[in-house]
């Protein structure tokens, strides 16, 4: 392990000790530097931040870690299914706020990329920035065509610092996957694996302007929604250069009503601007936070920051409406088998006594009741801490969804406290819902039933004949999962360790006689010191081993 990255643990180490989680530490087995004092009378923390929440101090420690550690606790922030709700409220508060770099490194860095000096590319270049954040900064620029660009500049050095301490966040899992027995729920490794394939599209520009494109052309002509555009000869991995749009900031309600313009619009607009991106283009904003979101002067919604994006493919659409379909008609089969196709819940699972209770109230909630009066954003939720509570897991693209429709909920109803979504919602699901009935759409499925089903005829004669040939060679192989054996494998561990350390002790008692009767030297009152210390090692063995069997509390 290079340098860089045994600073970095010692930074981490340092900032959680002084936020009161020196605990969490030692569950990790990370033994930081600390003064003889602090080892006699624990980390010192700071008196205002023993006033704190434990839940308000990991914000605290996060923001002070960094983009990446921010970024991580905003998309802990999105897991109802995994963080308490107390935590939830805190890491949504997570501000990146940074002092900008210097305009000598942004030009730097600009000229570097794009091969050219400011000169060239700009006639005007805003020296202090509009934003700054920790991964990059935001500069005013007119470019030499005259078009007003906002220009994303990305912070020296991040890369590195991000890389490592994804490094580190890996290692830290895997330990706890290793180590940590009630961690294995919560799938460590799996967890940090998909957020760093998020943090490494952060710090690439180049995928946060695909995302910008993708919706530019998917509000191509709208009348009440405006996307920057992307100026593609002046973006590279480092460097974004959008168009520059100027706007009220969602929010700022005092501002909007100055400027004349309608809430209950601007409201309806971007409800319909998220139904738009869920229902037709299965690609939405995923980072609907009111800094991201401008209202122009004109009243149109303006969208920024397209770093964060979720994807909703036709078969999980489906699958959505299924699940609503199956809770008005208050159909628990049908919810079940959606909710398995979706790996909301196992084969297993889907057989729990528990699961149905919960189920079945859930749908209660819900049976028989008009589409206009049901928000999905509620009832998204409220399946998905159903399942929660009946030990499923939740697919992180289902989470980010309900995490932006929560997200946008808030804004809306901050700007118009009257608001009804479920309204707007109803003709897009009665829409799919209706479509199901027409004849074209049941032919659609049936052909593809059928083409299924020729694919599977065509394939089966192989696979059987390949199963075949390997059951007569004798390498045809059948493996087998358990459930629920976990706990009686980690007993059987336990169990056979002590019986082992018993043996040994054991012997060592038989073997410190047999030495104590031959006399041999060197002695002390005529007893061999060999015999003797082999008794004091089997003492002391004994004793830990009494104090284990005795701290487990199972004896």
């Amino acid at each position: 392990m290079g340098y860089a990255y045994v600073k970095r643990y010692r930074e981490i180490a340092d900032v959680m000790l002084r936020h009161g989680f020196g605990y969490l530490l030692n569950r990790f087995g990370i033994r930081p530097f600390r003064s003889l004092r602090e080892r006699l009378f624990g980390p010192s923390i700071k008196e205002q931040l023993l006033v704190l929440s434990e839940a308000e101090r990991l914000r605290l420690a996060l923001e002070e870690l960094g983009p990446t550690f921010i970024k991580f606790g905003q998309i802990l922030s999105t897991r109802h299914d995994i963080i308490p709700e107390e935590y939830i409220r805190e890491l949504s508060k997570l501000q990146d706020r940074v002092p900008p770099f210097s305009y000598q490194e942004a030009r730097g860095m600009i000229e570097k990329e794009l091969g050219k000096s400011l000169d060239e590319v700009f006639t005007s270049f805003d020296p202090e920035p509009i934003a700054a954040a920790s991964i990059g900064q935001v500069h005013h620029a007119r470019l030499l065509e005259g078009d007003r660009v906002a220009v994303k500049v990305m912070r020296p050095g991040i890369e590195e610092l991000v890389e490592t301490d994804l490094f580190i966040l890996m290692r830290l899992a895997k330990f706890a996957e290793k180590h940590i027995k009630e961690s294995k729920f919560y799938n460590p490794v799996g967890l940090i694996e998909e957020f760093s394939r998020v943090m490494r599209q952060e710090i690439n520009y180049i995928h946060e302007a695909q995302n910008a494109d993708r919706f530019y052309s998917n509000f191509a002509g709208s009348t009440t929604v405006r996307i920057p555009k992307v100026y593609w000869k002046y973006t590279t991995k480092r460097v974004l250069t959008l168009e520059f749009l100027e706007g009220i900031k969602i929010s700022d309600i005092v501002q909007i009503e100055a400027s004349g313009l309608d809430r209950r619009k601007i409201t309806i607009d971007l409800a319909n601007a998220y139904l738009k991106m869920i229902f037709e283009d299965g690609f939405y904003h995923a980072d609907p936070h009111p800094g991201n979101i401008l209202v122009s002067p004109e009243g149109k919604i303006i969208f920024l920051d397209f770093g964060m994006a979720g994807y909703i493919d036709p078969p999980l659409r489906d699958h959505l409406v299924n699940l609503l379909v199956a809770t008005l008609k208050g159909d628990l089969d049908l919810l079940i088998e959606n909710l398995l196709e979706m790996g909301l819940i196992s084969d297993a699972g889907s057989t729990s006594p528990e699961l149905k209770i919960n189920l079945e109230e859930f749908i209660d909630k819900y049976y028989a009741t008009s589409l206009k009066f049901i928000d999905p954003t509620a009832f998204l939720r409220d399946l998905i801490d159903v399942l929660v509570k009946s030990g499923g897991k939740i697919p992180t693209n289902i989470m980010l969804l309900s995490k932006t429709l929560i997200m946008r909920d808030e804004i809306s109803r901050n700007l118009y406290p009257e608001h009804n979504f479920a309204e707007l919602v109803e003709p897009y699901v009665k829409k799919m819902i209706e479509e199901r009935t027409r004849i074209s759409y049941i032919v659609q499925e049936a052909g593809k039933s059928l083409r299924d089903l020729g694919d599977l005829i065509k394939v089966f004669p192989r696979k059987f004949n390949h199963i075949l040939t390997k059951a007569e060679r004798g390498t045809l192989r059948i493996e087998l999962g358990h459930q629920g054996f976990e706990n009686a494998i980690e007993e059987l561990d336990i169990m056979s360790n002590r019986l082992s350390f018993s043996l040994i002790i054991s012997a060592l008692i038989v073997g410190s006689s047999l030495i104590i009767q031959t006399r041999m030297s060197p002695s002390l009152w005529g007893v061999p010191l060999l015999g003797i210390f082999g008794f004091f090692l089997a003492g002391v063995l004994g004793i830990g081993l009494v104090v284990s069997i005795l701290r487990s509390g199972k004896w």
